[in-house]
């Protein structure tokens, strides 16, 4: 009699922890393939809203002036392919921190032969107490700072400079 109880609860246990395995192995998810991301796929994914949209609640100014009561707290930096994408992702990036507003923004790097993108940094800010925050320009007034220059251009591999020489400038016999 003993006997049948023990078999009869092994083998509950068996099939309890064969059920358990069945399940947890249905709910498996592909671990991280190490490979970047693209907006895209995180847009897909519901995981991000792209770029193109605007969402972001933070203010921007492209400019701070003078007489305005605010705290500088750090630099930030936003990606895209277009302004309008950078300045969002830019955006985006003080909304992640809560920050208030961004100020003084600024080209980082152009678009060149590694990367398509623009890079946009500003400065996240806060106001002090009493201060009244101005009302932040309309997005689509917004206009892009200047544009820096793209210094993505090779130099010429070591030897072939500017200046052709020869080895009779050098007082050599050829």
């Amino acid at each position: 009699m003993q006997q049948i109880s023990l078999r009869r609860a092994s083998i509950a246990c068996l099939a309890l922890w064969t059920a358990a395995a069945g399940c947890a192995a249905s709910r498996t998810v592909p671990g991280p393939s190490g490979q970047p991301v693209s907006e895209r796929d995180l847009a897909i994914r519901q995981l991000q809203a792209p770029l193109d949209q605007h969402l972001c609640k933070a203010a921007i100014y492209p400019t701070a002036r003078a007489d305005w009561r605010i705290v500088r707290v750090k630099s930030l930096s936003g990606r895209g392919t277009n302004f309008a994408t950078a300045l969002e992702a830019l955006c985006r990036e003080a909304d992640g921190q809560q920050l208030p507003a961004i100020v003084d923004i600024y080209f980082w790097r152009a678009p060149g032969g590694w990367s398509p993108n623009y890079e946009l940094r500003g400065t996240a800010i806060r106001f002090e107490d009493g201060f009244a925050a101005p009302e932040a320009p309309a997005w689509d007034a917004i206009r892009p700072p200047e544009m820096p220059k793209n210094l993505d251009e090779e130099p010429p591999p070591a030897g072939e400079g500017g200046k052709k020489t020869s080895s009779r400038h050098h007082g050599r016999k050829a």
